[in-house]
Parts: structure tokens; sequence; C-alpha cells
């Protein structure tokens, strides 16, 4: 994209931007919540408080919630395969275990998927 076009690009964008900042500004309800924006910083300001003082009274916490280490993503279900030839029995929840893949390089996927013998959450 070439410098004009892309200059052109961001004017348009710029100019979509004021006409939706000028709607904004005349939205009844907007201004109402600025005027109650303000009025509380006015009464911080009086007493000498800040809006950490203010979220402590009110017991709100502004702390973000503490996040597991595996967020949102389910676990994988844990697959048992016992191979019939030597018995030797591994459990994993992925397909990046070492025996498995050994198992799976000599004697094929399929074969060894055939090996599953148990499969839970």
């Amino acid at each position: 994209m070439s410098i004009l076009a892309n200059y052109r690009e961001k004017e348009e964008l710029m100019r979509r931007l004021k006409e939706e900042m000028r709607k904004m500004e005349e939205n009844q309800q907007l201004k109402k919540e600025l005027d109650f924006k303000s009025d509380i910083e006015a009464v911080l300001e009086k007493h000498g408080r800040s809006l950490t003082d203010l979220s402590d009274i009110f017991g709100l916490s502004q702390e973000a919630p503490v996040k597991s280490g595996r967020g949102n993503r389910r676990s994988r279900k844990l697959k048992i395969y016992q191979n019939p030839q030597t018995q030797e029995k591994i459990e994993t929840r992925g397909g990046n275990h070492r025996i498995l893949k050994e198992w799976k390089k000599a004697h094929g996927a399929e074969t060894v998927e055939g090996w599953l013998i148990e499969e839970r959450d």
C-alpha cells in the first residue's frame, strides 16, 4: 500500500471517528454519566481521597481474579494403552508420550490406537 493510500485511509477513519464522537456527545445518557463521574471526582478531591479509597470503603476489589495456570482449556482425557505383545501399559493425556511414539513408529498409529483399553476424564 502506498503512503498516500495509507494516509487517505487514516484520514477517512479519522472522519468516521469524529462523526461517532459527535453523535456520542449528543447522547443524554453519556452526559449524565460524565456529570456523575465529575461529581464523584469533586467529592473525592474535596475530602482528599482517591478512587482506591472509595473502592476500599465500599469493599470493591480492583484486583483481577486469580486464574489457574490452565486457563479455560479443558483437560484432555486420560488414555490407557496396553501392548498385547509385552503386556506393558502406559497412561497418557496427549500424543507426545515417548513410549507411545515408539509403538506408533514400530507398529503403525492405527494398530496402536487399537490397543486403547480405557479412556477416562
